[in-house]
């Protein structure tokens, strides 16, 4: 046997520190954004990442100011505004504050605690320790699909992808940022016709406040005459009703 001392000793930490970092490694082992670097680089972020607390409505980010730290919501939920209009919600293990990781840059949204929330929070400098070209090619598409500054006279068509009851899917390719979209055009008329606008409402709502690998991310709704357009991240391969049908998942009657 031997007393706290030298098991403390032993350990290199105290019990309240090792509690901690288990937890935190715990929680970063389920972030899509971490899931694949090196447990070596994983152990190193659990003894560099903090956690704050916010009370509700405090303001976590101000949209203007400058800023170098990344946040991880570990509990809670967070609404994101711009020029004071929602924007979407980012929830458990979900974060917010990329391009302070590579830039201290300006802030162009704000973050504010929506009810009582904990973040884990990150220098851009620790950060930098554990930058993996994966990473970064992650990181830089999550901050193409949340550029919502891009608008219709910026896009150029490529191609038709698909259509569904309720509009065209086309690719499309902005001018400003160079990268690949998928738009979704809803026609107004028949919107009007078949009264769809709550349908159109709850897709919106739903869609800005999922943000998951897995699942398509609406970048921004957009509009001109005829219209009702959804920019969405373009993702490459076949419709999922498709896949479903050819690997045989489901037979008819499911």
């Amino acid at each position: 046997t031997c007393d706290t001392h030298k098991l403390m000793k032993m350990l290199g930490s105290s019990f309240k520190e090792i509690f901690s970092q288990s937890s935190a490694l715990t929680s970063l082992n389920t972030i899509p954004l971490f899931m694949n670097i090196s447990q070596s680089k994983l152990s190193y972020l659990t003894k560099v990442v903090k956690v704050e607390k916010f009370t509700s409505k405090t303001a976590i980010i101000n949209q203007g100011e400058t800023g170098d730290t990344f946040y991880i919501v570990k509990k809670g939920k967070v609404d994101i505004y711009k020029d004071k209009k929602f924007l979407r919600t980012i929830n458990d293990n979900e974060s917010f504050g990329f391009k302070a990781l590579f830039n201290k840059e300006v802030r162009t949204a704000s973050a504010i605690a929506n009810g009582d929330v904990e973040c884990y929070t990150l220098s851009s400098t620790d950060f930098k320790q554990i930058l993996e070209d994966k990473l970064i090619d992650y990181l830089k598409n999550k901050m193409m699909l949340e550029d919502d500054e891009v608008s219709l006279i910026d896009l150029i068509f490529i191609k038709d992808l698909g259509v569904g009851s309720f509009g065209t899917v086309s690719l499309v390719k902005s001018m400003k940022n160079k990268y690949l979209y998928a738009i979704k055009a809803m026609n107004k008329l028949q919107i009007d016709c078949e009264k769809l606008h709550k349908n159109i409402d709850l897709e919106k709502g739903i869609m800005l406040r999922v943000d998951h690998p897995f699942i398509t991310k609406l970048v921004k709704t957009l509009k001109n005459d005829k219209y009702v357009f959804f920019l969405m991240e373009f993702n490459r391969g076949k419709e999922l009703w498709d896949v479903i049908r050819d690997i045989g998942l489901l037979n008819k009657y499911q």
